[in-house]
């Protein structure tokens, strides 16, 4: 099976990054890499990120030292450059990965295409045609 490259920057949302980093784990396995990148959070994010990286050796943490924010365009940037894998896939921090939801990814991906998963999420933002609202 293809690895995926999952890129997650978050910033101050260590609650939601330990929920998103261990579903990925717990229902997708240790097969694929994943990059997370704290951009100047005050939350304890680094230091959660560094306890992670020194258990799982498919990960890379990268950290904005601050003052100011780089912003989440920035560090899909930058974190996209330092993947390992051909395929990436943007990932939230708040986000959450169901069991085998890289396999079905998978068998729709082909070169140049672009694959996305349905966003499910309480009625806080507007209604679109690429989310479930759900409370």
């Amino acid at each position: 099976m293809k690895t995926i490259s999952f890129i997650i920057p978050s910033r101050n949302n260590l609650t939601y990054l330990k929920w998103s980093y261990n579903s990925i784990r717990k229902n997708i396995g240790y097969t694929h890499e994943i990059l997370l990148a704290d951009d100047f959070s005050d939350d304890g994010t680094w230091d959660w990120l560094q306890k992670i990286k020194e258990k799982d050796i498919n990960v890379q943490i990268f950290r904005n030292e601050g003052p100011e924010r780089k912003g989440i365009v920035y560090w899909y940037d930058f974190l996209c450059e330092k993947s390992t894998s051909e395929i990436v896939m943007f990932f939230h921090a708040d986000m959450y990965a169901c069991p085998n939801m890289d396999k079905e990814v998978l068998k729709h991906l082909e070169r140049g295409k672009v694959v996305t998963a349905t966003r499910i999420e309480p009625p806080l933002h507007p209604d679109g045609p690429e989310k479930i609202l759900q409370d």
